[in-house]
């Protein structure tokens, strides 16, 4: 008979795949692509081949869900962020170092290197696609809170896909660039950009 603290085979089944994923996350961080193999997660997770192919039947299936929890990780390094940054009253600037702190994080580096490995593997890319698709709802609510301020500016659209791109390449460059200077530079000159931007008359397509 099943007793009150004992765990239900659901329950159980949940706590699995979370610490499977968790695995996968953590070797993501710290390993890399290339290096967070199904044997690697099984090691990390001390989980048995077979409850890893049952929450996860592929590889791609692994990486893909580990999207969600990496976006997850993303929005408390904001919220972290935003507890240290009380001291700058411009909402503007303020919204984007908030973001350019989080974009420099393990957890968002990651994920963008999941997008590299997946140009050359189509089962990866396609569940990525999936998964990024999920997960853009809570990224743009994120990113429209930060930006709430300018969202009456007829340019606001631009500005909010742009600096989202701004932050990915700004990451990227952080690889072979870890330059604390030149970064302080790239955000302030992005900050400026953004000020001309809201000032501009409304960008047109045919621009």
């Amino acid at each position: 008979m099943q007793t009150a603290t004992s765990p239900t085979a659901p329950s159980r089944k949940l706590a699995t795949r979370q610490r499977l994923l968790d695995a996968a996350v953590s070797s993501l961080i710290e390993l890399g692509v290339a290096s967070t193999t199904t044997l690697e997660v099984q090691r990390r997770a001390g989980a048995s081949r077979g409850a890893l192919l049952h929450h996860f039947p592929t590889h791609a299936a692994l990486l893909s869900a580990t999207i969600e929890e990496l976006v997850r990780r993303n929005d408390e390094a904001v919220r972290q962020a935003e507890l240290t940054m009380g001291d700058i009253l411009n909402p503007l600037e303020r919204a984007i170092r908030i973001l350019s702190t989080m974009s420099l994080q393990p957890a968002f580096l990651a994920e963008l290197e999941l997008w590299g490995a997946s140009r050359t593997d189509s089962d990866l890319q396609a569940a990525i696609r999936g998964a990024e698709r999920a997960a853009r709802v809570e990224r743009e609510r994120v990113v429209e809170s930060l930006l709430a301020a300018v969202q009456d500016s007829p340019n606001y659209e631009v500005v909010k896909s742009l600096s989202i791109a701004f932050l990915r390449g700004m990451a990227l460059s952080s690889v072979l660039a870890s330059n604390r200077e030149y970064h302080e530079k790239l955000i302030a000159q992005w900050v400026w950009a953004v000020r001309v931007l809201l000032d501009a008359p409304p960008f047109r397509e045919d621009n």
